[in-house]
């Protein structure tokens, strides 16, 4: 698929995501967190790799409460002229926006370190039952999950879960798709 077709189906796709009712949409995520929260790839994580919503993302701002409260240290992404990387969440961490304007931890914040029970929740905008996940062009995460060894899970809205999705060589699946009406694992 072109970049222009791939550009065209990005905006219908925000379309449909952001046209969902605010009431509805915060059902939606109040469900997609119980479906998380009840999987034990969540339960068993050594460290939560989330992101803060942008665009009518699902708003996991109360699962990354949640998981620090339960002890699970949280971590956002920081994007960086060389790529991307995640530096860990307190409660009283005070976020600021990095260079596209997405709030993210200080620059003093500790760097994260992942490892092999660290779950990494995607951001994005549809998926596919084959687990391939259509962003936003930024490519930033399709840099950093070769280097990643843990679980990835992508969390969306139920209307936005597509029989396939146009991806390229270098685009890595998603482990899991969940949605409010729970997980589909693609090859974890």
């Amino acid at each position: 698929m072109s970049t222009v077709d791939k550009s065209s189906l990005r905006q219908y796709l925000l379309s449909v995501r952001t046209s969902i009712p605010s009431a509805e949409k915060s059902e939606l995520d109040r469900a997609i967190i119980r479906e998380l929260t009840a999987l034990d790839v969540y339960r068993h994580t050594d460290l939560l790799l989330c992101f803060y919503p942008m665009r009518g993302e699902p708003d996991l701002r109360p699962l990354m409460e949640l998981a620090l409260s339960d002890g699970i240290p949280v971590a956002l992404p920081v994007c960086t002229a060389n790529g991307m990387i995640f530096r860990h969440l307190e409660q009283e961490t005070a976020l600021v926006p990095d260079r596209f304007g997405i709030p993210a931890p200080p620059p003093d914040s500790r760097e994260a370190s992942p490892t092999a029970r660290t779950l990494c929740l995607l951001p994005g905008l549809a998926a596919d039952r084959h687990g391939n996940r259509l962003g936003y062009g930024g490519g930033f995460y399709d840099r950093f999950l070769p280097h990643f060894e843990g679980v990835t899970l992508f969390p969306i809205y139920r209307c936005l879960l597509m029989d396939t999705l146009p991806h390229e060589a270098h685009d890595i699946p998603a482990d899991m798709i969940l949605t409010e009406k729970g997980v589909l694992k693609t090859h974890a």
